[in-house]
């Protein structure tokens, strides 16, 4: 199976959404993924805000979550990690030679037009638009690498 990480700072918005709607579009179109949020700076068992929250119920999407860091083992488990800013892909590349993996994870930015803003504090006005625009990236970026989702990609985890 192959594995997808998300991830940004808290894992409280917006690798919360993006998971949330991976794993929708995956399970609406059976795809063999695997589908992970994490936090470069997440303290682990986090809530996801309750903006966050109302955004994806507003699209029909319910989902548990709880924050985690981001750690070796996780980055070892994946085949790609999404990113939502410039900074967060630099950390996890300095992470991924810090730990000298040995197969390191694809890491690219998840909006390739530019980073995608935290909402944190921005009103629920701005985690709608947030949602509604992680409903279009995230089938596009997740089609344009379905190639990868074969049966015969190897799985890290």
């Amino acid at each position: 199976m192959f594995t997808v990480l998300f991830a940004c700072t808290g894992n409280t918005c917006r690798s919360p959404i993006a998971a949330a709607v991976a794993r929708h579009y995956v399970r609406l179109h059976g795809l063999p993924v695997r589908v992970l949020s994490a936090g470069i700076h997440a303290r682990d068992g986090d809530a996801i805000t309750p903006e966050a929250e109302v955004a994806l119920a507003q699209i029909g999407i319910t989902d548990s979550h709880a924050s985690q860091g981001l750690t070796r083992e996780l980055l070892e488990s994946c085949d790609l990690v999404f990113v939502m800013e410039t900074w967060q892909g630099e950390a996890i590349a300095e992470k991924i030679l810090q730990w000298s993996l040995e197969t390191p994870p694809d890491v690219m930015m998840l909006d390739p037009e530019g980073n995608i803003v935290d909402p944190l504090g921005n009103g629920q006005q701005v985690y709608n638009e947030l949602t509604h625009k992680m409903l279009g990236l995230i089938p596009n970026r997740l089609g344009a690498i379905s190639e990868q989702f074969e049966p015969e990609a190897q799985s890290r985890g």
